[in-house]
Formats: C-alpha cells, structure tokens, sequence
C-alpha cells in the first residue's frame, strides 16, 4: 500500500473550455506550516473579563463506581478545602468538587483532567452545544457541584473561569470575524495565478470575502484510513460544504457530498485510484491512493499520543515517510483535547506526511469534552465513518490487528455485557484470527507500563487480556498513554508475549527519574520516537527510533 502526493499544490492553472474561468491553485494546503497556524484562531477566551474561581473550592471525595451516568450525592463525609490546581494519581476515578458564590449569567469554563460534568443549585448542566464549557443561567447565591471524570494517571480540577454573558456574545461575533478575515488573508497568500492577484488587489475586504467564498481551501490533502469495518476510505478536510468532483485519469467523474467540510470518498479493499481533486472553482492537486492487500510481508509504523505537540509530530510523520511503510497505527491519544477547534484538520494535515494508509485508535484526550455520554463527536466525524464502531479486526498480509476503544466506557475498561466485549470475545475465536500468522492487538492503555510513578498499566486491561496470553493467543500488544518508550517480553502459561509502549510522537514526555517500581520494564526510554515493525511468516522485526533516526531499541521474535 503506497499513499503518493504527485502534483498537488504545484503552479497549475486549469481551464476545460474558452467559457469556464481560470482556476486559482494554492502553493501549499491551508495547514502545511504549522508555524503559521499556531496561535492564528482565537479559540480560547479573552483573558481580561475572564473571573477566576480559584478560591472557596472543597474537595469533596472520590469514587470508583463504573459508569458515566450519575446523580449528584450528598453528603460527602469527609469534604476538604483545597486550592487550585488540584490533582490526584487516581486514574479511573470520580473526583468531586464544590463551590459557593455570587454569580450572574455567563460560561462556566473548567479545566479537568480528563473530563467534567456539572450541577448548578443541584441540577445537571450540559455541556454547551457551542463549545466545551456550561452555561449558567443564574443570579445570585449559585452553589457549583463539579464531577471530574478522570480516565488519565493523574487527573483532577486545574482551574475554573467565569466568563459573563454579554462579555461572550461580543466575543463570539469577533471571532467569527477575526476567522473569516485570516481566512481571506490566507487565501491571497496562497494564490499562485499572479493575473488574480492584480485584479483583485485594491478590493475591500466584503468584496474579497464574497469573491473568494466560491475558492475554498483545501485544509488537507486526502488521508487513506483503514475503516473498522474492513474497508479503506479516503478523508479530507475543506474550508467549506458542498461539492467535490474528483476526475480520474480515466475520465471519469466521482461527485462527493459534504454537510461540513468533511469529505469522504470509500473505496474497495483491493483498488487504487489517481485523481484531480476539484471544488467550486478550485484545482486542489493530483493524487494517487492504493488500497492493495499485502501479500507474503508487511512494514507497519507504530507511534502514539501525538497528542497536540505538533511540531515533534511533524518530525515524526516525515520520518515514518521516509521509511515508506504499508501501514501506520497511531495507538490513541491523537490530539490533545478531542473538543478543540481545528485539532483534528491539523492532526490530519501532519498524518499526510507520512504517505500511509492509517489505521487509528481512540486515547483518553480524544474524548476530551464528551464526558456527558462518552460520543466523542468531532474524533467520530473527522477520524472515523458513521455507524461504525472505533474497535475492529482487519488482516494486513501475515499480520491480523485487532483495535480495542476501552475508552468507550468509564472508568476505562472493556465490561461484560457490552457489545465491544462480545464482539471481542467472537473475534479472538475466529478463523481470521487464529490462522494468522501473528496477532497484534492495538490500545491506548497499556495492560503493563512502569514509565509513570504509581502507574503499572491498565489493571482492567490486564484483567480482561491475560487469560487470552495463558492461551497462546496473542503475540503482540501495542499501546501509548504512557509517554515514553517502553518494552517488555513475558511469557504466559509458556506461550510469550511482546508488549511496547509507543507513546512518545509529540506529547510531553514522563518525568526522567520517576517511575513505578513494578512491572520491570525489559527496556524504559524518556524520548519522543516512533517504531518501525516488519513481519513476514516467520519473523517479527522491530526497531524503535529517536527522532534523529538513531536506533534506540531492536526485537526479533521468530515462530
């Protein structure tokens, strides 16, 4: 499987006939240098009418009960007063939190490790449909209840702000102005057709806007992922809705609809397909997508938790391209807040470095702002196809993947009764997977993990995954959350089983120095990395990189 960028974002005017306009190409996608985007959307608030609440907080007490459904109780026998930041190394948790004042009609913004649900005088307040915050519509004496959903190694309330009403309309309609004018902006930056940029150059700005609202941008170029379900589809991202046409090198036309921006084009398991990909009057590039089976061996790049350092992600994404692999599993923890604007478009924008069909797995963060019901809307829409679950089996040549989304559940785990587990359990007694010559399967959590001080790895995960070790079927089990590199080779009623931690590829790394002192890890590294495993019937070959290219750690199993 092979992803190639051929002419894309290349001078290119195209015109059909004498009567169809010039179309405007762009030098780069909108995203392509993260040193512009960084800090170019007004996402977070203003600081100067923000209210902190950072005092009259009482720390409540803290419960591991299963589910993410709860009513709030009362008492709480043991309450404390605590200040802000406040956390705890209580991962699969419920950490609560009261507090008194005066407030008036406005945004509730908190800040909580991994996610928060909130009462208002006892009554539970959803999450805002504009944004991850709660809107509050009392005067007066107002009492704050705070559930902290904690599905990470310390977690807890980092800070708490109060943002009036009027204050957050007057903001609301500045950035969608401030928006709309970066995005003109950027456009003219972009456009490569010089005859354009003379004749549209002394326009006023609403001139602009309504010339260029038929040129979108494309936010990024087309990303091949393998669908749970089996099957590849192709997914970009545009400034706007609307129609995409690509027209093959054969001629013929494929028209793609989109609601949001988000395209989607699937395809057959065994098929390939080269493209000009056009929108309203744009030329957005050629490109060549494969989606063939491999055969006798397979090349596999695996990393994790990228998690919005994007920089040191972009380093990794091109150092995967240049190893030119079949397949890319990104092991959860993808962006750094799944409810953030524009994280998942510039999340994809770097994957498309490294030319490969992805195979992607839910962490933690990307549910972040989805603790009401654990829907992780945005991860959903942009990462996956709807109706399709987050967790699958496929087969890649010698090699069988099976995906799990513990995160689907709080506190993190795969129960009885739900469906992820029974799927799981017919899955791991299939023909597929028995007859492949090596089984891998691929988490966010990890079942060990000695890389975080009071960490040893997901005890649900081990529960749940050990009597399938015992039985001799599973080879391989890769994860990130923990933020290094880690390995360990360990045998189960005789059978051995190869377990990493890949969660070094842009996510601050773990302290150096601190560490659990059970499981002893075979090998322990505080650097950002990436691996790189080759399989063929025999053999599994690994190594894990720095982001220099330097060998940091190598495995051979054979059958």
């Amino acid at each position: 499987m092979r992803f190639r960028d051929g002419l894309a974002w290349t001078v290119l005017i195209f015109s059909a006939c004498q009567s169809e306009p010039a179309l405007p190409t762009y030098r780069e996608p909108f995203l392509a240098n993260e040193q512009k985007v960084a800090g170019m959307f007004p996402n977070e608030f203003p600081k100067e009418p923000l209210r902190e609440l950072d005092s009259g907080w009482v720390f409540l007490g803290r419960d591991s009960i299963a589910g993410i459904y709860r009513d709030w109780q009362d008492p709480f026998p043991q309450a404390e007063s605590v200040s802000l930041p406040h956390r705890l190394p209580l991962p699969n948790h419920s950490l609560w939190y009261s507090w008194k004042g005066i407030l008036e009609p406005g945004i509730l913004l908190v800040d909580a490790d991994d996610g928060v649900q909130c009462w208002v005088n006892e009554k539970r307040t959803p999450r805002s449909v504009d944004g991850d915050f709660f809107e509050v519509e009392v005067s007066g004496e107002t009492e704050l209840n705070l559930r902290v959903v904690n599905n990470a190694m310390a977690g807890g309330l980092r800070g708490v702000q109060f943002f009036a009403k009027e204050a957050y309309q007057f903001w609301k309609v500045r950035k969608d102005q401030i928006i709309a004018g970066i995005l003109v902006d950027r456009k003219l930056e972009l456009l490569q057709d010089t005859d354009l940029k003379e004749e549209w150059d002394g326009m006023s700005y609403p001139e602009l806007k309504a010339l260029l609202a038929d040129y979108p941008i494309l936010f990024t170029p087309p990303v091949l992922i393998w669908s749970t379900d089996g099957g590849p589809f192709v997914r970009w991202v545009s400034e706007s809705a609307g129609t995409a046409i690509l027209r093959q090198k054969r001629g013929e036309e494929v028209r793609i609809e989109s609601t949001n921006g988000i395209f989607t084009h699937k395809m057959e398991r065994e098929s390939s397909i080269s493209f000009d990909l056009y929108q309203g009057k744009s030329f957005q590039g050629s490109f060549s997508v494969e989606a063939t089976p491999v055969a006798d061996s397979i090349k596999i790049a695996l990393w994790g938790d990228s998690q919005g350092g994007w920089e040191t992600f972009r380093e990794v994404a091109e150092a995967i391209g240049a190893h030119q692999v079949d397949l890319s599993v990104g092991a959860g923890d993808l962006v750094n807040n799944g409810s953030e604007d524009w994280a998942y478009p510039r999340f994809l924008q770097l994957l498309s470095r490294m030319q490969a069909p992805q195979l992607l797995v839910p962490g933690n963060h990307d549910y972040d702002g989805y603790y009401d019901d654990l829907h992780a809307v945005q991860m959903n829409d942009y990462l996956f196809q709807p109706e399709v679950p987050t967790y699958g089996l496929q087969q890649f040549g010698p090699v069988a993947i099976l995906s799990l989304d513990p995160n689907l559940n709080f506190p993190v785990s795969v129960p009885e009764g739900t469906l992820q587990r029974e799927w799981l359990s017919e899955q791991l007694e299939s023909d597929t997977w028995n007859n492949a010559p090596w089984k891998i399967i691929v988490l966010h959590q990890p079942p060990y993990s000695q890389g975080w001080p009071g960490y040893q790895g997901e005890r649900t995960m081990r529960q749940l995954l050990e009597p399938y070790f015992h039985r001799g079927k599973v080879d391989l089990v890769v994860a990130g959350h923990t933020h290094d590199y880690e390995r360990l080779s360990r045998k189960f009623s005789g059978h051995p089983v190869q377990f990493l931690v890949v969660g070094g590829a842009g996510g601050g790394l773990e302290p150096e120095g601190l560490q659990s002192d059970i499981p002893q890890m075979d090998r322990l590294i505080k650097k950002h990395h990436y691996g790189i495993l080759e399989a063929d019937d025999n053999q599994m070959r690994f190594k894990a990189y720095d982001l220099e290219g330097n060998t940091m750690d190598e495995l051979t199993v054979r059958k």
